[in-house]
């Protein structure tokens, strides 16, 4: 399957949620605003009485016009003319400016829920979902909820009360032409069945195609350093405009149903005042009507369409936002996390870390990478992880971490399974340190602290301690220094520097080190291995090795082949029993080296 396919069926979903389902469930959205909601349907219905106002007041001024030949006396009827007008502009004002902060409080509960929703999942989630469709869900999908609410959902309340007011008007006034003015219904209401069901596959998969190219879009920019190396530009480029095209051949299909059904619309419309027209004109030459009624009946007609039309408006921002609700629950009803027990206890850390028999594969079924693996690691000892890419080490740390949890055996802490504390106490134990370091944007700080509370202090140990003191001479802003996006004005070496900090900072019980020298020179290697040496005697340390010369210290050396724990001992023990170990080492160095 093409890259493209592989964004876009990965969005699909394989029912139509039910359309009512979806609306309800928006709504609850709204039930915290409930005062609100009530002053806007009441402003609604002070709107409603308004629109027949003017059609009320027309019929009297030209029945008296046609009854006197002229407009003498009729200045109350002026008066409440312009009254009902200003009327009018301020109940509109106060409906759209309630509308509008009533949507933007839902959908900033929305915003906050999904990003909150989106911390608790587990790793293999983000694994399997591009980040930059979860960005369209929480930017762009949340953004057509909130066109649904600023302009659809509680307007189309306002457009059916206006509706329901002008036609109570036109039966009380004249029955007849209200009949003619209404039987045109049935031909709109097949019409806009008709265009409903085309039009709303059309709107979810537009929707699913744009998060297709978000997705596209944030890998290749995200990669374009390696895009750009490989010369595979064009080739992106290529797989870009097929995105382009899906999602313009969707939009297109789209646009379509609005060419036919607005047209209808005006058609229906017009066809609805010729025979208004024609129906009065019969009624005129009877002497069963005024010329007044005529009018105000013509000039209702067109206010009882303007509803229907904006309707039909809105329902492009109903079907986008349905769509856009489709995936949004979708993501907010996925339950991919840790869970954590409703009695979890807090974690502590006094005596030592055991792996029991432990079994793990990344997929139901699929290979074990893990396999009855058990080992301990004693409070203040050093042990270290080696063996061949593949062989389970860094999953170890996963598990460690609780990132996924153990399928058999179990884990523990001080003799206590790791599923049974708290997952946020259990990770406050460990200070990880990864061969990849992620680092936010915003100044030197901001990183080492990371929204804790600050200890000048601490941050000053924590600066010597992680050989980044000379960094941040060498910086005219010191600790102030902006980094850039992803860290990208430090070295490499220095965001692993930046990283050891990071974690000294915390203060943890344990130093959970993931090839942490594997791609730096060889200086910045040796400062860390100085970092390590100072603060290995005081924390557990707990090492996955690339480069076995860091870990000859180690009190313990586990290897590692085919997710099995196959020897284990120090360095020279290991050496001495002439197996896995020692031919990796000879891989590396020499044999004299090695001897």
């Amino acid at each position: 399957m093409s890259e493209q396919g592989t964004f876009f069926q990965s969005d699909q979903v394989d029912q139509r949620p039910m359309r009512h389902a979806l609306l309800w469930r928006l709504a609850s959205y709204l039930r915290p605003y409930w005062v609100g909601l009530l002053v806007l349907l009441l402003l609604m219905a002070v709107g409603a009485a308004l629109e027949v106002m003017p059609s009320e007041l027309t019929l009297r001024l030209i029945n008296r016009f046609m009854d006197q030949g002229s407009l003498k006396g009729a200045a109350p009827l002026l008066a409440g003319f312009a009254g009902v007008l200003v009327a009018g502009f301020l109940v509109s004002f106060a409906r759209y400016f309630l509308l509008a902060k009533v949507g933007q409080k839902a959908m900033l509960d929305l915003r906050i829920e999904l990003f909150a929703h989106l911390m608790g999942r587990n790793t293999d989630f983000f694994h399997r979902n591009p980040v930059g469709r979860l960005m369209t869900r929480v930017t762009s999908d949340v953004q057509n909820l909130n066109e649904m609410f600023a302009s659809g959902f509680v307007a189309i309340v306002g457009d059916a009360l206006s509706l329901l007011a002008i036609v109570i008007w036109m039966f009380r006034t004249h029955a007849g032409m209200a009949l003619v003015a209404v039987g045109i219904l049935p031909f709109l209401l097949v019409a806009t069945e008709v265009f409903r069901r085309r039009a709303g596959e059309a709107f979810r998969e537009t929707q699913r195609r744009y998060a297709a190219i978000n997705a596209f879009l944030q890998e290749q920019i995200s990669g374009m350093g390696l895009v750009q190396v490989n010369s595979q530009e064009q080739v992106s480029a290529r797989q870009f405009r097929g995105l382009n095209e899906d999602y313009f051949q969707a939009f297109l299909r789209t646009i379509f149903a609005y060419a036919v059904f607005f047209p209808v619309v005006e058609f229906i419309t017009s066809a609805t005042t010729a025979a208004l027209i024609f129906y009065a004109g019969f009624k005129l030459q009877a002497g069963a009507i005024t010329w007044g009624l005529l009018l105000a009946f013509v000039q209702q007609s067109n206010r009882f369409f303007r509803p229907i039309r904006e309707l039909a408006e809105r329902y492009n921002v109903m079907q986008t936002a349905l769509a856009s609700s489709e995936r949004i629950f979708r993501l907010l009803d996925n339950r991919d996390e840790i869970p954590e027990a409703p009695d979890a206890r807090p974690a502590t850390f006094a005596r030592e870390i055991r792996f029991e028999d432990v079994t793990f594969a990344y997929e139901e079924g699929g290979r074990q990478v893990v396999r009855s693996l058990s080992g301990a690691i004693p409070k203040g000892r050093r042990v270290a992880v080696v063996g061949h890419t593949g062989a389970g080490k860094s999953t170890l740390i996963n598990l460690l971490m609780r990132f996924y949890d153990v399928h058999e055996g179990r884990i523990t802490v001080d003799g206590e399974d790791i599923r049974n504390l708290g997952l946020r106490s259990l990770r406050g134990l460990f200070g990880l340190v990864l061969q990849d370091v992620f680092v936010f944007s915003g100044t030197l700080r901001d990183n080492i602290v990371l929204d804790r509370p600050l200890d000048e202090g601490r941050l000053a140990s924590v600066l010597e301690q992680s050989q980044l003191r000379d960094l941040v001479d060498r910086l005219p802003l010191g600790l102030e220094t902006q980094v850039g996006e992803r860290g990208q004005k430090l070295s490499a070496g220095e965001r692993q520097l930046l990283a050891f900090a990071r974690m000294l900072y915390l203060e943890p019980a344990v130093l959970l080190l993931d090839e942490a020298t594997a791609n730096i020179d060889s200086e910045t290697e040796a400062k860390i291995q100085t970092v390590i040496e100072r603060v290995s005697h005081r924390l557990t340390t707990f090492t996955i090795a690339h480069r076995l010369s860091t870990i000859r210290e180690a009190d313990e050396i586990w290897v590692m082949d085919q997710g099995t724990l196959v020897e284990r001992g120090t360095h020279e023990g290991l050496i001495d029993q002439n197996g896995v170990y020692a031919k990796l080492v000879r891989l590396q160095f020499a044999d004299s080296e090695a001897a």
